[in-house]
């Protein structure tokens, strides 16, 4: 009996859920991207977006001098953590991604006294990169936390621990439903607030990262269908060795130029050695990185990287990354390597790519 509180209290120390601080509605303005913002992930950044960033990175009274950013935002779901300590935004004075993760919560008992979470989000014992966090409630109010310069974003705290709270995992909380219904309906202290972003946005990305799941075929239908302005511009498939086969997608937006990198999830039992697989490691200048997503982010950035998805990013506008679980886990290295600074690191150069003018990109087929 006491090896199992111990255990439990370990897995809520370590892994950090919800909490009872919420985000108020001007909060949430500050924070969030809205539908007409310049820099949105739905709208044209225009042609100052390169002489803006070149103008903030030539400050200088900064104490750490910013790089440029290959990756804008960030939206995840489910996912697992990645890297010990937090990965923080090379590209970003207050070191946060822009974007959201996300990730579902079940309250059941007096004062929701018992948690259950999706079961991936809480899989390892890393904290998680430097961004916005949500955590989904269904029919109550949602927990919103943004990130800052001296909070990454994660709604941690043993407060549910001092109130003898138990946690458990839930493996069906992660599925696409649960992500897109929640995102739809959520409410702060009391208020819709599906229609603002960074929560619109991230139920529509929720989209996209579970398409990546399908076939090239059917993932180029359903984002035309279910994405208007959209189109699927590229599509590597890599074939591991235990004979599974992982996706990365790219997509873009015919407007603005937009592009999401799209990081396919767990899709066999072979995979869940990935993040099973849980020891710190070296990669691309950081210590202490996940190995078992290290190593398959390294995999995903060869071979058909190199030709079918790399070159196509110089001729985006902007840059997300999506993933749902394992996806976003990816995403996370991904982003931080990317945003890192770490020009003469063998393995940013093998995942980076060269700037050029943004230009529409034909679907793939």
């Amino acid at each position: 009996m006491y090896m199992f509180l111990a255990i439990v209290l370990l897995c809520r120390v370590e892994l950090g859920l919800c909490w009872d601080q919420q985000v108020d509605s001007a909060s949430l303005e500050a924070h969030s991207l809205d539908a007409d913002d310049d820099c949105s992930a739905d709208s044209s950044c225009g042609a100052n977006l390169l002489q803006h960033r070149a103008k903030r990175y030539e400050r200088q009274d900064e104490k750490k001098a910013l790089v440029p950013a290959l990756v804008d935002e960030v939206y995840t779901y489910g996912a697992p953590a990645t890297h010990m300590p937090s990965f923080r935004n090379g590209a970003t004075e207050d070191g946060c991604f822009p974007g959201l993760r996300s990730y579902t919560e079940d309250q059941h008992g007096p004062n929701g006294f018992q948690h259950q979470v999706d079961a991936a989000a809480m899989f390892t014992k890393y904290p998680h990169m430097s961004i916005s966090s949500v955590c989904l409630h269904w029919e109550t109010d949602s927990i919103y936390t943004p990130c800052t310069n001296t909070n990454n974003g994660d709604a941690a705290s043993p407060s549910s621990i001092i109130n003898g709270g138990l946690v458990y995992q839930n493996w069906g909380l992660h599925q696409e439903n649960d992500y897109t219904d929640r995102l739809r309906n959520i409410a702060l202290n009391g208020t819709k607030v599906g229609t603002h972003n960074p929560f619109d946005a991230a139920r529509k990305f929720a989209f996209a990262a579970w398409r990546s799941y399908n076939s090239l075929d059917e993932e180029r239908g359903e984002v035309a269908f279910g994405m208007s302005g959209w189109n699927l511009v590229g599509r590597a498939n890599f074939h591991g060795s235990a004979g599974d086969t992982d996706a990365v997608s790219l997509i873009q937006e015919r407007d603005t130029l937009d592009c999401a990198v799209i990081f396919e999830g767990t899709n066999s039992l072979s995979e869940m050695f990935t993040t099973i697989v849980e020891y710190g490691t070296g990669y691309c200048g950081f210590d202490n990185v996940h190995v078992g997503i290290r190593n398959e982010l390294w995999s995903l950035t060869g071979g058909p990287w190199e030709t079918d998805i790399k070159p196509k990013l110089k001729a985006c506008n902007r840059v997300l990354c999506i993933g749902h679980s394992l996806g976003g886990a990816l995403c996370e290295v991904f982003a931080a390597c990317a945003n890192s600074g770490h020009y003469s690191d063998p393995d940013y150069q093998r995942l980076a790519w060269g700037m050029k003018m943004a230009a529409q990109m034909k679907e793939v087929f």
